[in-house]
């Protein structure tokens, strides 16, 4: 049975019968009726109520950071708190509280920030992660680069940068999930480069870590460069393309 035949079955018989009447009117079935009623019925009452509309910001954050909504929490244990790595950083994501921080300075005796799982069992994901007006880099196209380090890393990391709008809507993103850092690898180069569009009113960037390991960042760079650069996030397309599969 799926999701919206079972918000359906619940309902008492009385209900059903209000729900057939208002779903022979709009043209649907009485299950994807009772659904869309719900669905809008909660949305309401995150919107009306700030604390509700508070967390479900955070929670979309988590989501767009995993590329889903499976690990996003309810919980309070995973919003963002203040990383020891540096003042203006914060630890967050779906797990933080599996995750720490902090700082280690390397052999050319430059710091660097990290990021690690306090066990060998951690889950969701922990980032290291600043945000920022977007100011000068609307409208131009950015890169977001940094020197990255990772030891026994099981699942991935990597680079994220995300450009959002009013209301927490977001514009562009890129965590580096189509090309994860594993393992364990020296000091490389790691770049990100998107579109900021004019509307933009904020910039947030980081580095993620999901399950065990460790990841060092250093040498973080900002650049506006032109649009002969190719973005690492094709941007989405206004209409679909390519529906007869033409080579």
């Amino acid at each position: 049975m799926n999701a919206q035949n079972r918000i359906y079955v619940t309902l008492s018989p009385r209900l059903r019968k209000a729900l057939e009447l208002c779903a022979l009117l709009d043209g649907s079935n009485s299950a994807s009726y009772a659904a869309s009623l719900l669905s809008n019925a909660i949305m309401r009452e995150i919107e009306r109520n700030p604390a509700l509309r508070q967390r479900w910001t955070e929670m979309e954050q988590e989501a767009l950071l995993k590329g889903g909504w499976d690990s996003a929490s309810t919980g309070q244990q995973s919003q963002a708190r203040k990383s020891e790595a540096a003042p203006g950083w914060l630890l967050s994501g779906d797990h933080a509280e599996c995750y720490e921080s902090g700082v280690e300075e390397q052999d050319d005796g430059k710091n660097s920030g990290y990021l690690r799982s306090k066990e060998t069992w951690s889950e969701g994901f922990g980032t290291l992660m600043q945000t920022f007006t977007a100011g000068e880099y609307r409208g131009k196209r950015l890169r977001y680069s940094a020197l990255v380090k990772t030891e026994d890393v099981e699942d991935w990391a990597g680079l994220w940068l995300r450009a959002d709008g009013t209301q927490q809507r977001m514009l562009a993103f890129d965590n580096m999930k189509d090309r994860p850092i594993t393992g364990i690898t020296d000091w490389r180069r790691y770049d990100i480069v998107l579109d900021v569009p004019q509307e933009c009113s904020k910039l947030a960037f980081g580095i993620l870590l999901h399950g065990p390991g460790q990841v060092w960042i250093s040498d973080i760079q900002f650049t506006v460069v032109d649009t002969g650069t190719p973005t690492t996030k094709p941007p989405l397309s206004d209409r679909p393309t390519n529906l007869d599969f033409t080579h």
